[in-house]
């Protein structure tokens, strides 16, 4: 079923991302009057295409690494003498600049759209927590306490994990201690500094693993935040910020400790010690029946004070601004990734696939349609950027032949052309082997 998922999700992820991205070569193109000949979702021999009235062919190919919209273009085969004027290599250098722009234009414009929704309709999300922190670590060093919920790294407030990991991944090869501002289970808020000068990547396993932090589901104090009116627990006198201590005599440390409790424990006297303005005091109860697939458990009443999940929902307005500085982020951290590539700072097995991504885009298919929609816009945007990288056979490198041509006067010599396109293939397949081979160690 994982392998079902995984595959999909990439045929949707890629389906989406290229449509995008060609769509905004063609719609540019089109709009500056130069002329397309197909539109392509996927490589190959297609095996559906339709016409329109102004004779472009639309077509989906077997082949789903990509896509390509193909100009009337004269370097590239026969052109008809009345589509000469909408042909590709006869634009202006400045259209076929915008052209080359408009794929990965789109690509962030799909990301701020996709976030601006999903903070639109409101999404709940985990809150970052530590549920343990590995001896002899940099965590360990900094006495970075094991159950904490992690609320600010470096002053700039993180609400899911994904803030903190790339927060923290921003830090890598820093001078400067790093300044998190956290908050343990029943404890008040405090800061802690992690000193990353000497954290590296490891011989084994992940950058967090050298840094002593591990990543785990919200533990909750048994604290109630609130009582259903005439609920079992209302009737035995439960109250709001009520700590529950035990049940039927088993000590109860975290709130999901309770369910637990009363597995089976319904319609029958139910003694639950708690503590209420600092002294304690048993209350008898008799839960309701709950039926959840084959067991039977006993149901109080109460829901949590301290919610295991933080809530994101903006207005129309604001969410797109949101949107936007989100895609923005994500190009910043693209770039510091690439820095410390380079560098030498995170090694080159961080480097990710299609597997890798075909199995990401599995898990968010599992995990619902907003999942699924935030990995879709994290993805577009790393596409974008990956696209405007000055390598032949990428949009970026064809720019880069045409801001040449826009500084030279004339364009790039053919030779030049080929040369830089028989770079282009073998950058390409390097990296694509590399990304390949890490997935795979990955798996």
């Amino acid at each position: 079923m994982s392998f079902f998922y995984s595959i999909f999700g990439l045929l949707i992820l890629l389906g989406i991302l290229v449509t995008f991205h060609e769509w905004g070569h063609y719609w540019v193109a089109k709009k500056l009057g130069v002329k397309a000949a197909r539109f392509s979702v996927g490589f190959g021999k297609p095996f559906w295409s339709k016409y329109n009235k102004e004779g472009v062919e639309f077509a989906v190919a077997p082949i789903p690494l990509g896509g390509y919209v193909k100009f009337v273009d004269e370097q590239e085969g026969n052109v008809s003498e009345q589509d000469l004027p909408f042909a590709f290599n006869r634009a202006p250098v400045w259209k076929r600049i915008l052209i080359v722009l408009a794929g990965p234009a789109a690509n962030f414009l799909l990301a701020i759209l996709l976030y601006a929704g999903v903070y639109m309709m409101g999404i709940a999300v985990s809150k970052p927590f530590v549920s343990e922190v590995a001896p002899n670590t940099l965590a360990a060093q900094a006495q970075f306490p094991k159950n904490s919920e992690i609320l600010a790294v470096n002053g700039v407030a993180v609400k899911q994990l994904e803030d903190v990991v790339f927060a923290l991944v921003d830090e890598i090869g820093n001078d400067e201690p790093v300044a998190i501002e956290i908050k343990p289970v029943n404890q008040p808020r405090q800061t802690v500094y992690l000193d990353v000068k000497n954290w590296k990547e490891p011989a084994q396993g992940t950058v967090f693993d050298s840094l002593g932090l591990s990543f785990g589901a919200y533990k909750v104090a048994p604290v109630i935040g609130y009582v259903q009116p005439d609920s079992a627990a209302d009737k035995a006198g439960l109250q709001a910020e009520d700590r529950i201590l035990s049940i039927d005599g088993k000590p109860i440390a975290w709130w999901s400790e309770i369910s637990e409790s009363l597995l089976d424990n319904y319609d029958k006297a139910v003694a639950i010690e708690i503590e209420r303005d600092g002294s304690t005091q048993t209350l008898m109860t008799r839960p309701a029946l709950s039926v959840r697939g084959d067991q039977k458990y006993g149901v109080l009443g109460v829901s949590v004070k301290d919610m295991p999940f933080n809530t994101i929902q903006y207005g129309f307005f604001e969410s797109l601004q949101k949107g936007t500085e989100q895609t923005w982020l994500m190009m910043e951290r693209i770039v510091s990734f690439l820095g410390k590539l380079f560098t030498g700072k995170l090694s080159i097995k961080n480097l990710g696939g299609p597997v890798g991504i075909a199995q990401g885009a599995g898990q968010m298919v599992q995990a619902g349609m907003v999942a699924f929609l935030l990995y879709l816009a994290m993805i577009s945007v790393n596409l974008g950027f990956v696209n405007l990288l000055p390598i032949p056979m990428l949009d970026g490198g064809h720019l880069m032949y045409y801001l040449a041509e826009l500084v030279r006067g004339k364009p790039v010599s053919e030779k030049i052309m080929e040369l830089g396109m028989r770079i282009g293939i073998i950058l390409l397949l390097t990296i694509m082997a590399i990304a390949l081979y890490n997935d795979i160690n990955r798996i």
